[in-house]
């Protein structure tokens, strides 16, 4: 079984990331504006083909296309690298958080049932 760690070391983790992130864009951008395929391969001087690639998950994109496509559907592509003891640390928090939040969630509602009673 593969650990968190190793996942976060694995590239296939990461452009699969990236690759989702840029189907929400596009595919939100082209609804918001009523574009088809077509459109936004003529707006990004790229082949519709390109387009149905980035749509179906099978494309892997230059680094100046992809700031091409952020900019197309406004948005700026800023690019931040941590180190993978950085992520895990910050997941390690945020379970932790979550993981109280729900406790705390779970005693409000005990107490509510128990004022009701």
């Amino acid at each position: 079984m593969r650990t968190r760690e190793d996942l976060l070391k694995s590239s296939t983790y990461w452009l699969t990331g990236v690759q989702i992130e840029v189907f929400n864009l596009l595919n939100t951008y082209m609804e918001e504006n009523n574009l088809t395929q077509r459109q936004v391969a003529e707006k990004l001087n790229v082949s519709p083909s390109y387009v149905s690639q980035i749509l179906n998950g099978n494309f892997n994109f230059t680094i100046s296309k992809l700031i091409e496509l952020a900019l197309l559907v406004g948005k700026a592509p800023i690019i931040q690298f941590e180190t993978i003891e950085q992520i895990l640390k910050a997941e390690a928090i945020q379970m932790k958080a979550e993981r109280t939040l729900k406790r705390k969630k779970s005693a409000d509602l005990i107490r509510s049932k128990v004022e009701i009673a």
